[in-house]
């Protein structure tokens, strides 16, 4: 079976929660993926694990063994994924590219840009397929003697098409060849940018916030996705981190494209290896220290928050550390205890601010 049909399969079974049992031959279970040959997800057909997908990494396809090892590792950290990708032998992700994968198998994003649409080769075309046909039947026909001794009273009917061509055929090559030259200077005259900004919109990735690691601050990994989700803030709790040291916010809006209404937070800038990364960075948090900013792409937060939106959250009532004001941030004022009922405030006036980020950077529907 091919590459795209056992990417699909692996989709279907997560997203349905279905089993993923690796086997030794096809049928003999095992816990090891070293020593597994193939994998069956949930009722579907067993595919070979070696086989080659149409899920890429660096511009090179992965195979099956790569991509469910990947899953299988949902929820381990970039560190502990890596160390069993060397001890197995299996081709690592670099982290963003095992995040998008994860997010789209665990169905919280309805596309993953490292997924490429096979292309048919060597297609058939009707016309080739009507002629096989027609040998096929004429064949069968003259099979039987009765029916071959009528054919020879038959005359070939033609369509209207077919007809207007007329006996002599005339080559109209010279208009293709004027055609080529006119859309060639339409383009060099008038390009069309409505088909660029479409195409650089569709290959956008999610966009990226970053949140201090502090142990000070009152947003974080632990509470973010139910303050800016369900409109209500907890006290964060550490032992609530992912393991993974992500976290996905889903943020339904019919100005955004899709990729832009799954959010990606992170409190670890270290695996932002290409610039790219800081392109798609939309809001920083931050509660004031500057040590936060040692390894971000610039350090100095006057100039950093001149480059990206900054937010800092605080109780209300508390005075506002003079670097906030400072270094032009906006300040995010909640409630302390069980006053809960300005909640929903804030996270709708945030999320204004965040869609006029994102519009801005391209992320806007055209």
């Amino acid at each position: 079976m091919s590459g795209a049909v056992a990417i699909k399969a692996l989709h279907s079974a997560t997203t349905a929660s279905a089993p993923i049992k690796l086997l030794k031959g096809e049928d003999e279970e095992t816990q090891s993926i070293k020593d597994a040959s193939h994998v069956k997800f949930g009722d579907s057909s067993i595919f070979e694990l070696d086989s080659i997908t149409n899920f890429y990494n660096e511009e090179q396809p992965q195979s099956l063994r790569a991509v469910v090892f990947c899953w299988l590792h949902d929820k381990s950290s970039i560190v502990d994924y890596k160390n069993e990708c060397l001890e197995n032998g299996i081709a690592d992700f670099k982290f963003l590219v095992k995040t998008e994968l994860n997010t789209w198998l665990n169905g919280n994003s309805d596309s993953c840009t490292f997924v490429k649409d096979e292309v048919e080769q060597n297609p058939v075309t009707a016309e080739e397929s009507q002629q096989t046909e027609a040998s096929a039947g004429k064949k069968h026909k003259l099979e039987d003697p009765k029916i071959e001794r009528i054919s020879g009273y038959e005359r070939e009917s033609i369509d209207h098409n077919a007809a207007l061509r007329g006996s002599k055929n005339i080559d109209f090559g010279y208009l293709v060849s004027d055609a080529k030259r006119l859309i060639s200077q339409l383009k060099r005259s008038k390009p069309n940018t409505q088909s660029k900004a479409s195409s650089s919109t569709a290959q956008k990735k999610q966009p990226i916030i970053i949140v201090s690691p502090a142990t000070t601050s009152l947003l974080s990994l632990s509470n973010i996705k139910e303050f800016f989700e369900e409109g209500r803030f907890t006290e964060p709790n550490p032992t609530n981190k992912p393991s993974g040291g992500l976290v996905t916010l889903t943020h339904k809006s019919d100005r955004l494209i899709p990729s832009a209404q799954q959010i990606m937070v992170v409190d670890n800038v270290e695996m932002f290896t290409k610039p790219e990364y800081w392109d798609r960075v939309i809001a920083i948090f931050t509660t004031g220290q500057a040590w936060q900013f040692a390894k971000y792409k610039y350090s100095k937060p006057e100039l950093l928050f001149q480059k990206y939106a900054g937010f800092y959250v605080s109780y209300q009532g508390e005075p506002t550390p003079s670097k906030i004001r400072e270094w032009n941030i906006s300040q995010i004022s909640v409630d302390r205890g069980e006053k809960r009922f300005r909640d929903k405030m804030i996270v709708r006036d945030f999320w204004a601010d965040i869609d006029k980020i994102l519009i801005a950077k391209g992320y806007g529907k055209q």
